[in-house]
């Protein structure tokens, strides 16, 4: 039987709801040649179903790489009417040509509510400046307005400082999510006029929110930026979930260990880090607000816990197995202006964390005091192994001068 049909019959299959459809779907791909990639192509090549698409496209983005692939589909769903949308997953691998005509697909129609919608916001997030020139075009699309603030010119940011003067809410926050060095540079220049009027509560928000830790005003995280793919332990030295030596943090009510979220092979990155970062997430249930931080030792144990129990590591259910991180240039290297939507997949290293529904608090390290720089996000979702264990994203700090990490 055709892999098409295969998968379309558990599509078809109404016992199943959507959940369990892609777990079914996911686990029938990952078990094919090469996790089902070639699969993946075959059938967004072939099916004129919608809910078909929509399943194998989400699997093929799971895929690392494989931009030739990713291309040859995207421009068949171009022309494929209502199956367009299902391009919106592959939009950071596609060439610039390719993105361009899309949006030049969407400037002859309405776009919300169409299949383009989903195509352009991702282009918004992960290459905005292609939608800046027709900004104008999108100004009743909210999200699409947001996330053309990432990079935005120096005369933008100086009209929004005039704006704010006048009394315009908002306009500090998005100055903050442009996040150029003109920006960065503006928002400090405003930083006495905003604590008289609004506190320094206010300042410390707009301060991270731009990229700057605000008790030292030093970068909030680390460049160059990148995106992150769940792959088999062994293709990256960037270690996810699995068994981890020694003690790691612990819950402070029941006492069960921490698990290993993520190890990022240092070495392997151009952040200048004295050690590997290791992060912990508690599974336990028993509703303790933050893991305990942890000291790394230069051997990549951890040495000490900080403020909470220690117990010997056991696998864990975060991460489905023993599986690793394959990083890849993220297209947007200014940071996504766009509110997160967790659940995704979309895993990070470096750059500096979308905002989210709720506020992001740089936490203190436990060692020293000073706020702790981002270096990771882990989301939730579908991995090619199955599920992560997890809702919504979990963000990584890290304190190299302590070599202590945290996860919340």
């Amino acid at each position: 039987m055709k892999i098409l049909q295969m998968v379309q019959d558990l599509v078809d299959d109404a016992s199943l709801d959507v959940p369990e459809t892609s777990e079914r779907i996911t686990e029938l791909l990952a078990a094919r040649t090469g996790r089902g990639l070639a699969d993946a192509v075959e059938i967004l090549m072939e099916t004129a179903d919608e809910r078909t698409a929509s399943y194998a496209s989400t699997h093929l983005a799971l895929m690392p790489g494989a931009h030739a692939e990713k291309t040859r589909v995207a421009e068949r769903l171009r022309g494929a009417g209502p199956l367009a949308r299902d391009a919106g997953v592959l939009v950071p691998w596609l060439p610039g040509g390719l993105l361009d005509a899309f949006v030049a697909d969407s400037l002859s129609e309405p776009v919300r509510g169409t299949p383009l919608a989903s195509v352009v916001f991702e282009i918004a997030a992960y290459q905005p400046a292609r939608l800046r020139p027709f900004a104008d075009r999108f100004e009743e699309d909210g999200a699409i307005r947001a996330g053309l603030l990432s990079g935005a010119p120096d005369a933008l940011v100086d009209g929004l400082v005039e704006r704010w003067r006048s009394g315009e809410d908002g306009t500090l926050e998005s100055i903050a999510l442009v996040r150029t060095d003109h920006a960065v540079r503006t928002l400090i220049s405003l930083r006495e006029e905003l604590e008289k009027i609004e506190g320094e509560a206010a300042w410390e928000t707009f301060a991270t929110l731009a990229g700057l830790l605000p008790d030292t005003l030093e970068p909030a995280g680390y460049r160059p930026a990148f995106m992150g793919l769940v792959v088999d332990r062994g293709e990256s030295a960037h270690v996810m979930g699995g068994g981890f030596p020694g003690e790691v943090p612990a819950c402070g009510t029941c006492r069960a260990p921490a698990e290993r979220v993520l190890t990022l092979a240092a070495r392997l990155l151009p952040f200048g880090l004295s050690a590997d970062p290791s992060f912990f997430l508690l599974a336990c249930g028993c509703g303790e607000p933050d893991v305990p931080m942890a000291r790394i030792g230069l051997d990549g144990a951890v040495e000490e816990v900080l403020g909470g129990p220690s117990a010997p590591a056991a696998p864990g259910r975060v991460v489905p197995g023993a599986r690793a991180l394959a990083l890849e240039p993220h297209p947007n290297q200014d940071g996504v202006s766009m509110m997160a939507l967790g659940g995704h997949s979309n895993h990070h290293v470096g750059g500096l964390p979308r905002e989210t529904e709720h506020e992001l608090r740089y936490p203190a390290c436990a060692a020293c005091g000073t706020c702790m720089r981002y270096v990771t996000s882990i989301d939730g979702g579908f991995t090619p192994f199955g599920r992560m264990g997890l809702r919504g994203t979990v963000h990584g700090f890290w304190c190299d001068d302590c070599r202590v990490s945290v996860m919340r």
